[in-house]
């Protein structure tokens, strides 16, 4: 290997190493803007727990982005692959909590424009829901819709979805 070559092969190692360290920063920043108790259930050591806990409570931009190179020169003597999936889970759960939300509001918003259609086929999904109560609450939205008055029926057809979703 001739020196060009070494110094290609260095330039790279640098590189790689720079990127690794960004990201390592990268996955710390990830983690800090957890919601609490999201943080909470993290795997991590007590020192670098400690980290994380002193930059969520700057406000200061350069002590932030030290603290932040502090905890990326901590993880890079941690595994991470337990931090990643821990991350990982709970970002899905949170991906899995707003679909469960997503799909209620589009059965409201069905139930309140599609009337007696929509409910045929909120029934099929649910069968144990009270017609008569969804019919009721269905009649009210719509009038409050014509009315432009708030939509405190629709709000109630919001609700009952999400109690019949938590018996499921």
């Amino acid at each position: 290997m001739n020196e060009e070559e070494a110094r290609a092969a260095e330039l790279v190692s640098k590189t790689q190493i720079k990127k690794e360290a960004d990201d390592l920063v990268a996955l710390g920043k990830r983690i800090a803007y957890l919601s609490q108790d999201q943080f909470e259930a993290m795997p991590l050591a007590d020192e670098l727990r400690d980290a994380f806990k002193v930059v969520r409570k700057l406000s200061k931009g350069g002590a932030i982005k030290r603290q932040f190179k502090y905890i990326g020169k901590l993880l890079r003597s941690t595994d991470v692959t337990f931090i990643n999936e821990a991350l990982e889970r709970q970002l899905d759960k949170d991906r899995a909590a707003t679909s469960r939300l997503h799909m209620m509001e589009q059965w409201r918003d069905k139930l309140v424009e599609q009337g007696d259609a929509a409910l045929s086929e909120f029934l099929a999904s649910y069968p144990q829901a009270d017609r008569q109560h969804i019919r009721q609450l269905q009649r009210k939205a719509t009038l409050e819709l014509e009315k432009q008055k708030p939509p405190v029926a629709a709000r109630k057809i919001f609700q009952y979805i999400k109690e019949l979703s938590m018996t499921d």
